[in-house]
This record gives structure tokens, sequence and C-alpha cells, in this order.
């Protein structure tokens, strides 16, 4: 799966949040984006989820347009923010199912149930995800697991 970043801009009225990247992404390779507060790297994740559109420029994931094609975009791409604050109240599994069904996912329980035995959560599927805010330091790994699903 590609990832395509064309001549990107996002303006929020007259402030520039993104001035025109390009940057590609092979199968395999990973790509780390880095720079101070407030230079785009979040506003570029958000546009290649489908999440803001581009002010000007091509966002293709596995060769779905985002601008043409935003459901098959979409549904080869997981997007996890840094705080999720919609899925607070959700149960782990609560949140599985929502994301599965928002992406039209089939035969999802069981890669569900490998990532949370992954995460060492197996077994709290049932927990209140804000919960893992009150895990101890020495659990983050389990606290990203269960903030990332």
């Amino acid at each position: 799966m590609a990832i395509v970043v064309e001549d990107y801009h996002k303006n929020y009225g007259e402030t520039v949040a993104v001035a025109g990247i390009t940057f590609r992404v092979e199968p395999g390779e990973v790509l780390g984006l880095v720079g101070p507060n407030g230079a785009g790297k979040t506003t570029t994740l958000r546009a290649l989820a489908g999440i803001l559109r581009p002010t000007r420029g091509r966002l293709a994931i596995a060769g779905h347009d985002l601008e043409t094609e935003p459901v098959a975009a979409k549904a080869v791409l997981a997007y996890v923010p840094d705080d999720p604050k919609l899925f607070d109240h959700l149960t782990v599994w609560e949140h599985f199912k929502f994301i599965a069904s928002a992406y039209r996912l089939h035969d999802w329980t069981n890669r569900a149930e490998l990532l949370l035995a992954q995460f060492g959560a197996n077994g709290n599927n049932h927990f209140v995800a804000i919960r893992a805010s009150s895990l101890t330091a020495t659990s983050h790994t389990q606290q990203r697991a269960v903030r990332a699903v």
C-alpha cells in the first residue's frame, strides 16, 4: 500500500498550516513526520485519514484518491489520533465493533483478539477505555493499546 502526497496545502482562512509538501511512502517503508508544534504534522495526518480536505494538492492511499474515492481510501488506512475523545465512554470491545462497522469490516474479531493479546490487554475488553488513563506507568504499552483500539 503506497501513500502519496503531492503538493499538499492546507489553509485556515489566511493562516497557512501546510505549504506544499510532497512525499511517497512505499509498502514496507516507514516515514516520520518531524517538526515543531504548528508545523502541520497532525494536519497532514488528518488529511490523509480523510478528516480534513486539502486546500490544494493530491492525497492517495493504495491508489485511491481521497478526493474521488474517499471510502475506498479510508477502508485501507487506520488512523488513531493522540487523544480520541469520541471514544472515552466505549468499552474496548465496543470501540473495535464501532470501527469495524464504520469501515465495513467482516471477520474482524480474531484480529481484534490478537491485538488485545499482543498488548497484554486480553481479558480486559469489556472495561471502559477511559479507565486506561488510570493504568500505572509500567503498563504504558497497555494504555496505548487500549487508546489505539
